[in-house]
């Protein structure tokens, strides 16, 4: 064995002194006027994403010495906590101007490391490297993108739903050189990506996922690793951890998308389809209970229909039934996402 490892730790330095590749930290540090910073790395998503489609995080800049007297805040999430699509009116921007005027001869330092786009499994290295910054507060706000993030089992940026090992060590892989190497070379061999710009959500329009698909589970699973494993970094730095439900608005944002339950007959699709038509011009009439009596025949047939679930929860609350309308809201068929209370519990 000592040949070939020889021999790839020889390739590994030659890639290196020739220049090749890139740092996949968040964080590296700059000279400025004879002063040491922490800025962030313009490459640390090229490991979760292709360069082209390579999601950052806002300017940061801070002294690699915490000075004294300082107290420093990270923020860890995604888009909601990074502030997009105006990160300089993002939630940190508010805190620190509330923190100054409250303790007005305290300093403090609030750094956002939300990246839009991101979920768990880059949200850990980024507290990895947070946890070597001297910070004495951890706000975590995330949850959002864990199906349709990197290794997520909607994602259009690689594999679908891997095992939390399998990801880890594609990510080990990739801190070197050579990692970095076969997988630009993969690239090139698969051709141009369909998905090579940026589109936003409409990127994931083709990736649907059904309530009992079994990925879900995986990503539920590797969810809660890495949240365990986020906080755990926080914790062993010394840090506080405050750890945040992310906000969602259930009774106005209506799924992305809907899919019939499997194996539906024709025959009942066009049978659903004209009971949920019938309840969407009463629900738009005004006729809430008529309509809500229409879409209650319509699950009879299929009740995996994401929008029917939507429209049933606007039914109820309309009429007063808030316990039943958070039901709908709810139910399995409409989940967006992976909720962190669930992985908490």
């Amino acid at each position: 064995m000592v040949v070939p490892l020889l021999l790839l730790g020889g390739l590994e330095a030659a890639l290196r002194i020739a220049g090749y590749g890139y740092p996949t930290g968040l964080l590296r540090k700059i000279e400025i006027n004879h002063e040491t910073f922490l800025v962030n790395n313009d490459t640390f998503g090229f490991r979760f994403f292709s360069p082209e489609l390579a999601r950052s995080p806002g300017p940061i800049r801070m002294e690699a010495t915490k000075p004294g007297g300082t107290y420093r805040i990270f923020i860890l999430g995604e888009s909601a906590a990074m502030g997009d699509p105006e990160p300089a009116y993002g939630a940190g921007r508010y805190l620190e101007v509330l923190l100054s005027e409250r303790y007005p001869n305290a300093r403090f330092e609030v750094v956002n490391t939300g990246i839009t786009a991101i979920n768990s499994h880059v949200i850990l290295p980024i507290a990895r490297d947070c946890a070597r910054a001297e910070g004495d507060l951890w706000i975590i706000y995330m949850g959002n993108n864990e199906m349709v993030g990197p290794f997520g089992a909607a994602t259009v940026f690689g594999e679908k739903a891997p095992p939390l090992s399998f990801v880890r060590l594609n990510l080990a892989i990739q801190k070197t050189r050579i990692g970095q190497l076969l997988i630009e070379l993969g690239r090139k061999l698969k051709g141009k990506n369909p998905n090579a710009s940026w589109g936003g959500m409409e990127m994931f329009v083709g990736n649907r996922e059904r309530p009992d698909d079994p990925r879900r589970e995986v990503v539920y699973r590797n969810f809660d690793q890495n949240l365990n494993d986020i906080v755990e970094a926080g914790l062993d730095s010394g840090a506080k951890i405050l750890l945040n439900t992310v906000a969602v608005n259930l009774k106005d944002c209506a799924p992305f998308a809907s899919e019939h339950r499997r194996g539906l007959t024709q025959a009942d699709e066009n049978k659903w389809e004209q009971l949920y038509q019938n309840g969407v011009a009463a629900q738009s009439a005004g006729k809430t209970e008529t309509a809500a009596n229409w879409f209650h025949e319509a699950a009879q047939i299929d009740d995996q229909f994401a929008d029917l679930h939507f429209r049933q929860g606007g039914c109820a609350l309309a009429l007063g039934k808030t316990d039943d309308a958070k039901k709908q809201f709810f139910a399995p068929s409409t989940d967006r996402s992976v909720r962190p209370e669930d992985a908490l519990q």
